[in-house]
């Protein structure tokens, strides 16, 4: 019988995560600019698993705002896959999310891997949300006007944001990253300058990490357009690439304003699934 360990990942494993990232998703390059994140323990624990010693897979859990876990990233060697190193993840996850006092665990995958969805399963969670990510390349592109929006303070961020929450499903998402609409989530938007208004509209702009490859829109509320606008001219400001927007997939009228402001539908339909302790 094999026998398979998990650990916290050292510096010393990351040539062989991303070369089992390399394999897993040719198509990705996403471990290597989110190492220092991964690898802070106030932040989270990037999981090691090992099969008889060989490192066969990772994945990270991150402590949202509210102490709710995010798990991410996770990747197994394709040779070693269906050979219990996802399970023994999870497992190390779920005691660690009892060990925290987790209010909740959530992750995001794509809607047709299979896999994924059904080791979530195994533990609880169940798919909660859909949604579709829109993009807009920003090469050459003028900046739009920004309608006077204002940063908006902590203690006003719920009394604008709450009007528009059912519409999110009472969810905040960046970087295909899933908060709950909560006050811990409203004083780190507050913080983190990412909610901005004006009399007839809400935007909440800014990426979780990796700020250089795109900028993320969170929310559009009230006034879509001037919202799409100030968001463009903001990923101007910033000098990023292009500007990325997830919907849940029930809002068609969103949808249908970010393809009328040159957006397009990045082929990436995105569940998210929860377990509520």
């Amino acid at each position: 019988m094999k026998n398979i360990e998990t650990r916290l990942a050292r510096k010393e494993d990351m040539e062989r995560l991303l070369a089992i990232e390399a394999a897993a998703l040719p198509s990705t390059r996403y471990l290597a600019e989110v190492e220092e994140e991964f690898y802070d323990l106030e932040r989270g624990e990037l999981i090691v698993a090992e099969i008889d010693g060989e490192t066969a897979g990772f994945a990270h859990y991150a402590i949202q705002y509210d102490n709710a876990a995010w798990i991410e990233t996770l990747r197994v060697d394709p040779p070693l896959q269906k050979s219990g190193a996802g399970a023994a993840i999870w497992d190390r996850i779920m005691i660690k999310c009892k060990e925290l006092n987790a209010p909740a665990v959530r992750m995001y995958t794509n809607i047709g891997n299979d896999g994924s969805i059904k080791l979530a399963y195994r533990n609880g969670l169940g798919i909660r949300m859909n949604t579709h990510e829109y993009e807009r390349k920003l090469s050459g592109v003028d900046s739009p006007e920004t309608y006077g929006f204002m940063p908006v303070e902590y203690k006003d961020v719920e009394a604008i944001l709450s009007p528009y929450k059912d519409g999110y499903h009472g969810y905040y998402f960046t970087n295909r990253t899933f908060y709950e609409m909560n006050d811990a989530l409203y004083r780190a938007l507050a913080e983190e300058g990412k909610v901005w208004a004006k009399d007839d509209a809400v935007v909440v702009v800014g990426s979780r990490y990796r700020h250089a490859s795109a900028l993320h829109v969170g929310m559009l509320c009230g006034n879509v357009d001037h919202c799409i606008d100030f968001a463009v001219a903001e990923g101007i400001r910033q000098g990023v690439p292009k500007v990325v927007c997830m919907v849940p997939n029930d809002r068609q009228e969103l949808a249908d304003a970010l393809r009328g402001h040159g957006f397009t539908l990045n082929g990436n339909d995105i569940i998210m699934m929860e377990r509520i302790f």
